[in-house]
């Protein structure tokens, strides 16, 4: 489900546009005639600083308090964000670096980030917040001017930032954007277009940030028992080569061509150099591929590893 980030400066309406938004969209779903998804159970979700019990007052006075009071944003979103959710982020969300980290955690899941900028002049966000009720909820004047200068505007250019919704204080929601956001996750057909924020379409992850999917428990030991098997057999055919003087390779894993070696696991021979080939060199080429292994976002199965493993010993060996 997406990820709704608010944006706008202290005062500026963003809770109130939150609920709202959370109201309109709990209504949408308990109306939808729209066959779901099975199983599938459609829930909302609005995260701010009141619900982590984060105080305002102190989160923002400096640097150092404003990242842990971020970073407890960031995580709550990440714990939170599912296919089944619609996870509203009321905050002032106000750095662009940290919009894109919030946009690279739903890409993560494949699903999508939805920008809401709350528009507010300065002059009305000092009066908002003079009328904050109980006062302890009020944000500190001094905290309010600094954060007043802090805000990066959000940028429909800006993938990050797209697609974006921008309201004025006296704004209507349009149904529309509710509506579509709905009906294109919960399995529906409907219309993708919002008024001036299009709903876009779930984004695939890129490697980088892709889950990768749970391997089977010995996985990671038969591909270790895999490399080391065709190592060992590299180091044995140059030790017999090297006790016979050159000429072949005799016995054991050698086979009768002169330079090659069939090797466990693999139809594929490791053609041998004519220099030495070193105990920690084939190391270094193990744990090499290992690595490069352990990057992809699939498993492999056993008997490519080999096949490919003999592939880029030659390739190295030459």
């Amino acid at each position: 489900m997406p990820l709704i980030i608010m944006v706008g400066l202290p005062s500026s309406g963003k809770t109130r546009r939150a609920m709202e938004i959370a109201t309109a969209l709990e209504a949408e779903i308990s109306s939808s005639t729209t066959p779901l998804r099975v199983p599938f159970d459609p829930k909302v979700l609005v995260i701010n600083e009141e619900s982590l019990g984060i105080d305002r007052a102190t989160a923002f006075r400096d640097s150092s308090s404003e990242k842990i009071a971020r970073a407890a944003l960031l995580s709550a979103v990440e714990r939170s964000l599912t296919r089944d959710k619609f996870v509203i982020l009321d905050s002032m969300n106000y750095i662009k670096g940290f919009r894109y980290q919030l946009h690279c955690v739903a890409k993560g899941i494949a699903t999508t980030q939805h920008t809401v900028y709350c528009m507010a002049s300065p002059a009305n966000c000092e009066k908002w917040n003079a009328s904050r009720e109980p006062a302890n909820i009020r944000y500190p004047n001094d905290v309010l001017e600094s954060l007043f200068g802090r805000l990066e505007e959000p940028d429909s250019r800006n993938r990050w930032d797209s697609p974006l919704l921008c309201l004025a204080p006296d704004a209507t929601l349009p149904p529309s954007f509710v509506h579509s956001l709905v009906q294109a996750n919960t399995g529906g057909a409907g219309t993708l277009a919002a008024t001036n924020g299009a709903v876009a379409a779930g984004l695939a992850p890129s490697q980088s940030i892709a889950l990768k999917p749970v391997a089977d428990t010995n996985y990671l030991h038969e591909m270790d028992a895999t490399l080391k098997a065709i190592c060992d057999a590299v180091l044995d055919a140059v030790r017999r080569r090297d006790t016979i003087g050159g000429g072949g390779v005799v016995g054991g894993v050698g086979g009768a061509d002169a330079d090659e070696v069939s090797v466990p696991g693999s139809g594929s021979k490791v053609v041998l150099p004519s220099r030495n080939v070193s105990v920690t060199e084939m190391g270094r080429l193990r744990r090499l591929y290992a690595a490069n292994l352990n990057r992809l976002t699939i498993k492999v199965d056993k008997t490519k590893i080999a096949d490919g493993f003999v592939e880029f010993v030659n390739q190295n060996l030459r």
